[in-house]
């Protein structure tokens, strides 16, 4: 078999792809993924077909954000990088596919040495390859050497909150429209916005309170209509004030695609989310160092010859924990600076629920604590099902509540300021 045929038998891990109800294990599980399967393409043609009809159709992903590529990281630069989810996780993962592009394909580099402030005009060129792909190209059959229309689709877009933010046009995380997936609104906190939950206290709020587990989310309908109202805005102030209010500042070039969904095919980034906001911010909590906030006498506050124990301690465990968990751990008392992400991972799940045993004043923080491990455990399986995607939703609201008890105190200082 020649080596075309073998890499196009190994691009039928999509169309091989055997779904099981009720479970989630790969993209194609995903609900955007399955209504696409019923949808027809829209695109002028005297044969109408649906998306991903032909088993030699590609499913794309594309993913961007800045990167510092000189070791003094004053300046960055913004590769676009495109997924190829036709082959299978295993092939994925061998190095040498990554290496010759047959998963990652490089289309281009946005220059620095700042983040651009027009993404969609260096996206431009790909979107119009995409929608062409959406049309069909003519291509080789690896294995029946025949003529066929080759179809490729965007179905994913993710990075981090800043280069989503970039990629959908949309004031950002800072905005007083700060989420991409809900309506929720912020209130102004000393030149930025903080959203509690809870607003009946503030003057003029409405609503007064917000159900985190019953947000009035965003649709695609809406989104679209939304961006087209600030684009056509027929002076710069109504323009600004529409974008203001809707967190959208026009109409994405992405948008020009048929497979994506606005939001839907934006997923959060959990990376950055958990191991390089959330438990950097945790830690910083417990060792009484998050922002100008007065931290002493709390119970979740680590008194700083424990902490410094907990570093050496953790610095150990690289003696012990096979290499296959990750990263080594320095010690994070004192060589905080060296965490990864990976590394951040690997303390959260197998060292800190040891080293911190027992180290809280109040044994509830602990507590608190394992119960996010758990929760994080879960979100991390290869596979899950509906059960296991009930409990990940109920028990991070929870834990969010169980947090903002447990931390009233700050709480109650922001609402003082607010």
């Amino acid at each position: 078999m020649s080596a075309n045929a073998i890499h196009a038998t190994k691009m039928r891990y999509r169309a091989e792809f055997v779904h099981e109800p009720s479970i989630i294990k790969d993209v194609f599980d995903g609900s955007h993924y399955r209504t696409l399967l019923d949808t027809l393409v829209p695109v002028d043609s005297s044969n109408p077909f649906l998306f991903f009809s032909d088993p030699r159709d590609i499913a794309l992903g594309l993913s961007t954000d800045g990167f510092s590529p000189f070791k003094r990281r004053d300046k960055t630069c913004w590769p676009i990088i495109l997924f190829n989810y036709n082959l299978s996780p295993e092939i994925c993962f061998q190095k040498k596919y990554c290496i010759h592009k047959k998963y990652c394909i490089h289309v281009g580099t946005v220059p620095g040495p700042k983040k651009p402030w027009d993404w969609d005009s260096f996206c431009w060129p790909l979107v119009q390859e995409l929608i062409q792909l959406e049309i069909g190209i003519k291509a080789v059959d690896g294995i029946s050497m025949a003529l066929f229309l080759l179809h490729a689709y965007l179905i994913l877009a993710f990075g981090d909150i800043p280069a989503v933010s970039l990629i959908m046009r949309m004031k950002g995380q800072n905005g007083c429209s700060p989420c991409r997936m809900c309506d929720i609104k912020g209130i102004s906190v000393e030149r930025t916005h903080y959203v509690p939950l809870r607003q009946d206290k503030i003057p003029g709020a409405d609503p007064l309170q917000y159900d985190a587990s019953n947000l009035s989310l965003r649709t695609h309908e809406e989104f679209l209509k939304q961006a087209d109202e600030v684009r056509m805005a027929l002076t710069n102030t109504t323009r600004e004030e529409l974008a203001k209010e809707y967190g959208i500042k026009g109409r994405p070039v992405l948008s020009c695609t048929s497979a994506l969904s606005f939001p839907s095919s934006f997923p959060f980034d959990f990376m950055h989310l958990i191991w390089e906001n959330l438990m950097p911010n945790l830690v910083l909590f417990w060792t009484g160092e998050f922002k100008a906030l007065d931290h002493r006498g709390r119970g979740y506050v680590i008194a700083g010859p424990i902490w410094k124990e907990i570093g050496t301690a953790t610095e150990a465990c690289s003696a012990t924990i096979p290499a296959a968990f990750g990263a080594a751990v320095p010690n994070i008392a004192m060589k905080r600076s060296q965490m990864t992400a990976e590394k951040w991972s690997v303390w959260t799940l197998y060292i800190a629920p040891v080293v911190l045993h027992g180290r809280f004043t109040k044994d509830k923080y602990y507590k608190h604590f394992m119960k996010l491990v758990k929760l994080l455990k879960l979100c991390l399986a290869f596979e899950m099902n509906e059960e296991m995607l009930h409990e990940i939703q109920e028990g991070f609201k929870l834990w969010v509540q169980a947090y903002k008890y447990l931390l009233l105190h700050v709480l109650g200082i922001i609402l003082t300021i607010i």
